[in-house]
Order: structure tokens, then C-alpha cells, then sequence
């Protein structure tokens, strides 16, 4: 059987991811089968088999339509305030969205410490995010330096993501907790990058010495 590209299918994955949140509002959604989520959608397995569909594929789907609403926020954004206050902005749209669906949403992060290779898919969905994010207030992620700052926010919203899980309705938690976490960041990447200069200044140094005692001259033989 061909299979074809997921998100080729979007109508198909729309139909899922909502029946998802649906039954995941009432079970754990490690309790819910592929066969489950079709029925639900009013779709045959075939159906998705033909499209290269699974459980993961829906929940890549589920996390793309919060990246979406989060990326949605920036038209709301101050143009002048400083990046870690755009960042705040547009995470917490983010969980915002989960807040709409919580009982769907928590189902379906809980049921991460069931299923290991669902809490991997979602680690690597996280640094995903958290490139969009910083990509979305202009901050670069192309190059390595840029990748801490990444992966760092990747994981700073796992913890985030833990907070939400006991937070009130008002979300006071979560939003503290970020705004926390982000300042944390900045201070450690402050850190980082001192260390990366440092580094660089003393390979440059150790270069040069190199390249001297390449050209001195050589003792003359007696």
C-alpha cells in the first residue's frame, strides 16, 4: 500500500484531531485506538491507512493547531516591547487555545507518562514550538549559537506545560511560572554566551601561537 504524505490529508486529520479532543475530554487518550478516532470521524481505517495516518500524525495535528493559534497572537503583538515580553504573549496564546479544550488537553498530556514513544514525539514536537516562537518575534534559529536558545525554551515548556496542568481557570500559575522561566533563560543564554566568546577568543589565541611557531626558523645545526 502507497502512503502519502499526512499533511496532504488536512480535511481527513481535521476530522480526527476533532473527534480527538472529543473522546480525549472523556478518557485517557492512551485509551484511544486509531479504529476509535475513525469511528468517531465517521472515517474508514482504510481511509486512513491509504493516507499514511496514525495515532502520532493526529496528535502532530492536535500541537500544529496550537503552534497556530500561537502564531495567530503576533498580529497582536507590540511592535517596540522587548522580545521576552512577545514570547510571554504568544506562548501563553498558546495555552490559551489548550484552555479551550482542558479536559481534552490534559487527557492527552498525562497520557504522555503512558506511552514512552508519545512523550519522545511530543519532546521533539516542543523544540518544533519553540522554534516557531522565537521565529515569530525575529529572533533567527538558523545558526548553532541560536539553537540553545531553542532548545532551552523546548524545554522550559515542559515545565510550563506541568504548571497548566494545576493551574486555576485564571491561569495564574502558568503565566508565572513562564514569565519566571523566561527571565531564568535570558540570564542563563547571558551566561552561555560569555563562555562561547571566551572559548572563541582562547582558540583564536591558540591559532595564532600555532601558526607563529610554524613559521619561526629553525635552529641552525652546529
Amino acid at each position: 500500500m502507497t502512503q502519502a504524505n499526512p499533511s496532504a490529508h488536512t480535511p481527513l486529520l481535521h476530522a480526527l484531531s476533532e473527534a480527538a479532543l472529543s473522546l480525549s475530554a472523556e478518557k485517557s487518550w492512551a485509551e484511544i485506538s486509531l479504529v476509535r478516532l475513525c469511528q468517531a470521524a465517521g472515517q474508514s481505517l482504510a481511509t486512513c491507512a491509504d493516507a499514511g495516518i496514525t495515532r502520532h500524525s493526529v496528535a502532530d495535528y492536535l500541537d500544529q493547531m496550537l503552534d497556530r493559534a500561537m502564531l495567530e497572537a503576533v498580529a497582536d503583538l507590540e511592535a517596540d516591547a522587548p522580545s521576552r515580553d512577545q514570547v510571554f504573549d504568544i506562548v501563553m496564546a498558546r495555552f490559551d487555545a489548550m484552555q479551550d479544550q482542558r479536559a481534552a488537553w490534559a487527557s492527552i498530556l498525562q497520557a504522555d507518562t503512558e506511552e514512552p514513544a508519545a512523550a519522545l514525539a511530543r519532546a521533539a514536537r516542543r523544540v518544533r514550538t519553540a522554534a516557531w516562537a522565537l521565529e515569530a518575534v525575529g529572533v533567527s534559529t538558523t545558526s548553532l549559537k541560536s539553537m540553545a536558545r531553542v532548545m532551552g525554551l523546548a524545554r522550559r515548556l515542559r515545565k510550563i506545560e506541568s504548571l497548566w496542568l494545576i493551574d486555576d481557570a485564571d491561569l495564574s500559575k502558568t503565566m508565572a511560572g513562564l514569565d519566571q522561566t523566561l527571565r531564568e533563560s535570558e540570564a542563563w543564554l547571558a551566561r552561555g554566551e560569555k563562555v562561547a566568546d571566551f572559548l572563541k577568543a582562547a582558540a583564536s589565541r591558540r591559532k595564532r601561537s600555532t601558526t607563529a611557531d610554524a613559521h619561526s626558523p629553525e635552529d641552525r645545526p652546529a
